[in-house]
């Protein structure tokens, strides 16, 4: 019994400085933008959703370097389908998200033509360094638009915090670093006590591993929520989604001597990404008719139910699967 309770010390402890660390890293990075005379929505879409990206890149590449190319592909469309499913679906599920008609015009079409683009990229089931690096060109071009696109003319209602540019930018910096840190410590106590009980290595990478790379994102768009900054919310998702394709994506093709997607990832995982996108399009879009010429429209409950549904369903067919091959 004492050989659980560190495990189970670092699950706890974890938590405690993700959801922290998450609530600070918004106020901070908030701040930052307005020193830095930069939009909301380009902090959140940049530092915010890249950084809480790095525990994706981190598996992809190490898997991607050790030859483990499959469950690197794996890792950026599963975070993707537990990013949008779950992360988006309880957002949406807390309060009503009242998106900008400026952000469904710019930010969730790239999403839409990003996730076609990496469809397209991995039809034939091969994924080697041309693909790898169509998608990096992407993620360079993506970082371009970013750049040119976003000012600070965005209006967003923020809670700023009474510090200054530098305080600002090491507390954004910090809250990363503790992000991430805390995440991984969540991630290692939580392997140690499946093992422990006799669960397989098997369904310990597709579940605790694939929801540990995501707690950043799911923590800090909650925080994002609670502060009611939507479109930062919004942007860390989206964005934190875009970056998984293009960036952790390219890792396997760019890295080795490409990869043979599983059968499983065609038929499976990429459709029930697409779709999740899709259906947050649909809903973005309703919501955008019945807010007639509204400056924000409001994305319902509803639509928070559609997706948790969803990415349960998803999770059931992937157990029912994982139970089939053992």
């Amino acid at each position: 019994m004492s050989s659980l309770l560190l495990p189970l010390m670092a699950v706890i402890g974890g938590f405690a400085v993700l959801t922290v660390s998450a609530d600070r890293l918004i106020g901070a990075a908030a701040t930052l933008a307005k020193h830095m005379g930069l939009s909301i929505v380009f902090i959140g879409m940049t530092i915010v959703a890249f950084g809480t990206s790095a525990p994706e890149l981190l598996v992809s590449a190490v898997a991607a370097l050790n030859g483990a190319e499959g469950l690197s592909v794996g890792n950026a469309i599963g975070s993707n389908i537990i990013n949008t499913g779950l992360v988006l679906g309880i957002c949406a599920l807390i309060t009503p998200l009242m998106v900008s008609r400026q952000f469904l015009k710019r930010e969730f079409p790239i999403l839409a033509a990003v996730v076609l683009f990496a469809y397209l990229l991995l039809w034939n089931g091969y994924l080697g360094w041309p693909q790898g690096l169509a998608l990096l060109a992407g993620m360079v071009a993506y970082g371009i638009y970013l750049g040119r696109s976003h000012n600070s003319d965005d209006e967003v209602d923020v809670e700023f915090l009474a510090i200054g540019k530098h305080r600002a930018m090491i507390e954004t910096l910090l809250m990363l670093v503790l992000l991430l840190a805390s995440s991984q410590v969540m991630v290692w106590g939580s392997v140690e006590l499946a093992r422990a009980f006799g669960i397989s290595e098997l369904v310990i990478g597709l579940t605790v591993i694939a929801f540990g790379t995501s707690l950043p994102e799911l923590a800090a768009a909650i925080a994002g929520v609670r502060r009611g900054l939507y479109d930062m919310t919004l942007a860390t998702v989206i964005g934190s989604n875009i970056f998984n394709l293009l960036g952790v994506l390219a890792f396997p093709g760019l890295i080795g001597d490409g990869v043979t997607l599983p059968a499983e990832v065609l038929a499976r995982d990429l459709p029930v990404m697409t779709a999740l996108t899709l259906v947050t399009g649909v809903f973005f879009y309703l919501a955008r008719l019945s807010g007639g010429r509204a400056a924000a429209v409001p994305m319902h409950r509803m639509a928070g139910v559609t997706l948790l549904l969803g990415f349960a369903s998803y999770m059931g067919v992937l157990a029912r699967d994982v139970g089939a091959a053992l």
